[in-house]
This record gives structure tokens, sequence and C-alpha cells, in this order.
């Protein structure tokens, strides 16, 4: 019986770890907007991550406490796990995501 339910266990883990990639292949070149530790949101392309929950994003525009102030615009960024307080598609159309979102389509 405990080795049909670590079987079980082993199954279900694995389950659970090809849905988390398939929502990870989703969420590809989509546009995130993404809050940091230190009150920066970050608004790029996402390129990848990993077991560490580091994020690359591309075309990443830079904001300081809210979307609405003058962006820098960085380009490529790796933005480390520890530091990511939330991440979420990015639907606004501010300026500059509009124009990420033209830059990024026409790839």
């Amino acid at each position: 019986k405990q080795w049909y339910q670590r079987r079980v266990r082993g199954i279900l883990n694995m389950t659970s770890a090809l849905a988390g990639a398939d929502f990870l292949k989703g969420l590809l070149n989509k546009l995130l907007r993404i809050e940091i530790t230190d009150g920066r949101i970050m608004v790029g392309s996402f390129l990848c991550t990993d077991r560490d929950r580091n994020l690359i994003i591309g075309g990443t525009a830079e904001y300081w406490n809210t979307v609405e102030g003058e962006p820098r615009l960085l380009g490529l960024v790796m933005i480390p796990g520890k530091h990511i307080v939330s991440i979420s598609v990015d639907t606004s159309d501010s300026g500059v995501a509009s124009l990420l979102k033209a830059y990024h389509k026409a790839k």
C-alpha cells in the first residue's frame, strides 16, 4: 500500500509540474508587469525563467512606483526571483506598453 501511495504522489507531482510548464509556455513573449522589492516596476516581454525563479524579460521599460511616469528603457533584463513581489500580464494601453506590444508583434 505504501509503495502505491508513493507512486500516486509521484505521478501527481509530475502532472502538476507539466501543468506549470504549460502555463509558463503560455506566457512566453507576453508583456509582463513585474513589481520588485525596491518599488520599481518592470514591463517587458517574458523570455525565460529557471528553477530559482529568476526571470529574463526583453524590451523592458523601468518605472518607479507607478506606470504613469516617464520610463527608462533598459532592453534585456534579468530579475532575481528573490526580489519579485508580483507578476501580472500587462494589458494597459499606456504609451510605452503599446509601443512595446507593437515592437514585439513586429518580430
